[in-house]
């Protein structure tokens, strides 16, 4: 599929007044989003995963809520990520006279670097902001048509690059940009990091199938709105 033929049905899509009945029905949901909040579809994905899909929410608090903001209870304070690297706030490598992090926290680098302050959360968020940059560049150099995707798709599509799963995965991005995201969804589960996070019961699996279960959910969209094109 061509970028202007899947914009013309994404467009098509992006005009239906009722979205959440109409992916309801799409992913022959039902009455599943009777409950729901709005805004909020349960999307089931092929495997026994089921999660919400949150069509506003932002960037930062999409990759906050896998990426944390540091150590379990001590939100904002310095530590040592799985390979021993000094990390802050959301995922930040933290670099020899880091000029970023001096920029943001001033006077109290010294204090934060020794563990003795944390970083607050418009700091923590300021720095997430910087560092995701470089992620979205990156996306968009892979997926050319990154700009015209719905908001919760460049959500899952960032944290992939943030983490590196999705960056790492020609396959999947080739089926991206060839309109195929029902493939690309089940193709970015088959990833070593994945299945080695579910054996060990580790956070990486859950954070892999929340962007599956989006990139699943989009291809639905996709599909139907094909169905909508040629019945016209």
């Amino acid at each position: 599929m061509t970028f202007k033929q899947l914009s013309d049905c994404n467009d098509i899509f992006l005009q239906e007044v009722n979205w959440s009945n109409r992916l309801a029905t799409t992913l022959g949901l039902g009455a599943a989003l009777a409950g729901g909040s709005p805004g909020e579809v349960q999307a089931k994905m092929p495997t026994p995963i089921t999660q919400p899909i949150k069509q506003d929410q932002s960037l930062y608090d999409y990759i906050v809520q896998s990426e944390g903001k540091g150590k379990k209870d001590r939100p904002g304070y310095v530590y040592r990520d799985h390979k021993g690297y000094l990390t802050v706030g959301v995922g930040h490598l933290v670099t020899t006279n880091d000029p970023i992090l001096r920029r943001i926290i001033g006077k109290d680098y010294n204090a934060v670097l020794s563990g003795q302050l944390p970083l607050n959360d418009s700091q923590m968020m300021q720095l997430f902001n910087y560092d995701v940059q470089t992620k979205i560049a990156a996306a968009r150099k892979a997926l050319p048509y990154y700009d015209k995707y719905p908001v919760y798709i460049q959500n899952a599509i960032v944290d992939g690059f943030f983490r590196g799963d999705l960056s790492g995965s020609p396959t999947t991005l080739g089926l991206m940009n060839q309109g195929d995201w029902t493939t690309a969804s089940k193709e970015y589960l088959n990833h070593a990091g994945y299945r080695k996070s579910k054996a060990e019961g580790t956070g990486v699996a859950p954070r892999m199938e929340r962007n599956a279960t989006a990139f699943g959910t989009y291809g639905s969209q996709l599909d139907q709105s094909r169905r909508t094109v040629a019945n016209k």
